[in-house]
C-alpha cells in the first residue's frame, strides 16, 4: 500500500510538471503564467522559475563556446546580463533535447530583442543551423558578424565548425617571390630542446616542437639538420 501511494504521488507530480506548460500555453505556444529566470548555468542555459516549479531550459538556434575556449567568459557574462531576473516571452521549440533541456526561443520585450539573434549578431555565439534549418534572421545575423569579424569571428579559434575557422596548412610551405613565382622551401622540425631535424629523419615531427623554414638550434647528428648527411 505504501508503494502504491508513493507511485501515485510521483505520477501526479510528473503530470503536474508536464501540464504546467501544456495547460498554460496559448495557440502561439507561449507561456502565460508568472515566470522569471533566476539562475544561469552556462551560456544559453538557465533555470526558469514558474509558479512552484523550476525548469531548466536552453536557448534555441544558437551555440556558444565551451568552458576553456576563447569567448566562453564573454558568452557567460552576456547570458547573465541579458537573462537574470527577467521575464521574457518564451516559445517552446522542442520539449526536450539530448540533455533533457527544454529548447525555447526567448524574446526580451523590455529590450526589444530576441536573445539568440542578438547573441549571433554580436558574435557571442554562432547560428546552430542543424536546429533551425537555416532560419533566415539568424543566418543574416551571422553573415553580418562574420563580415565585421566581431566576437568569436575575430579569434581564429577552431570551434569544430567545418570550413569556418581552419584551413589545411601544408607541411612543406612555399615562399612567394614576385619575380620568380613560387620557390619551394624546406621545412625543418625544431624540438623543444633545440634539435633540428630534416624531413625523412626518424625524429621528424616526434615529440614536442615546431615546423619552420628558418631553424635555430643544434643540427641532428643523424640527418644533419640544416646540412644534409652525404
Amino acid at each position: 500500500m505504501i508503494h502504491l501511494r508513493s507511485y501515485l504521488f510521483y505520477f501526479s507530480l510528473v503530470l503536474s510538471t508536464a501540464d504546467l506548460f501544456s495547460i498554460e500555453l496559448d495557440d502561439t505556444n507561449k507561456t502565460n503564467s508568472k515566470h522569471q529566470i533566476i539562475r544561469v548555468i552556462q551560456p544559453g542555459v538557465f533555470d526558469l522559475q514558474v509558479e512552484d516549479y523550476l525548469i531548466r531550459m536552453r536557448a534555441w538556434g544558437v551555440s556558444f563556446p565551451k568552458r576553456g575556449q576563447p569567448g566562453y567568459e564573454a558568452s557567460l557574462s552576456y547570458t547573465e546580463k541579458k537573462l537574470l531576473s527577467t521575464t521574457p516571452e518564451i516559445t517552446i521549440k522542442r520539449e526536450f533535447d539530448e540533455l533533457n533541456l527544454k529548447v525555447v526561443d526567448l524574446y526580451l520585450a523590455e529590450q526589444n530583442q530576441n536573445f539568440s539573434k542578438d547573441a549571433i549578431d554580436l558574435g557571442i555565439g554562432w547560428h546552430n543551423e542543424d536546429e533551425t534549418g537555416r532560419f533566415g534572421p539568424f543566418l543574416m545575423a551571422q553573415l553580418k558578424a562574420k563580415r565585421l569579424k566581431v566576437g568569436i569571428w575575430s579569434s581564429g579559434f577552431d570551434y569544430n565548425l567545418p570550413g569556418e575557422f581552419t584551413r589545411p596548412v601544408p607541411k612543406m610551405p612555399s615562399l612567394y617571390d614576385r619575380r620568380q613565382g613560387f620557390i619551394p622551401s624546406l621545412t625543418f622540425w625544431v624540438t623543444s630542446f633545440g634539435k633540428i631535424h630534416r624531413p625523412g629523419c626518424s625524429f621528424y615531427e616526434r615529440g614536442r616542437g615546431r615546423l619552420t623554414s628558418k631553424p635555430e638550434g643544434v643540427d641532428c647528428r643523424i640527418c644533419g639538420g640544416r646540412m644534409p648527411k652525404k
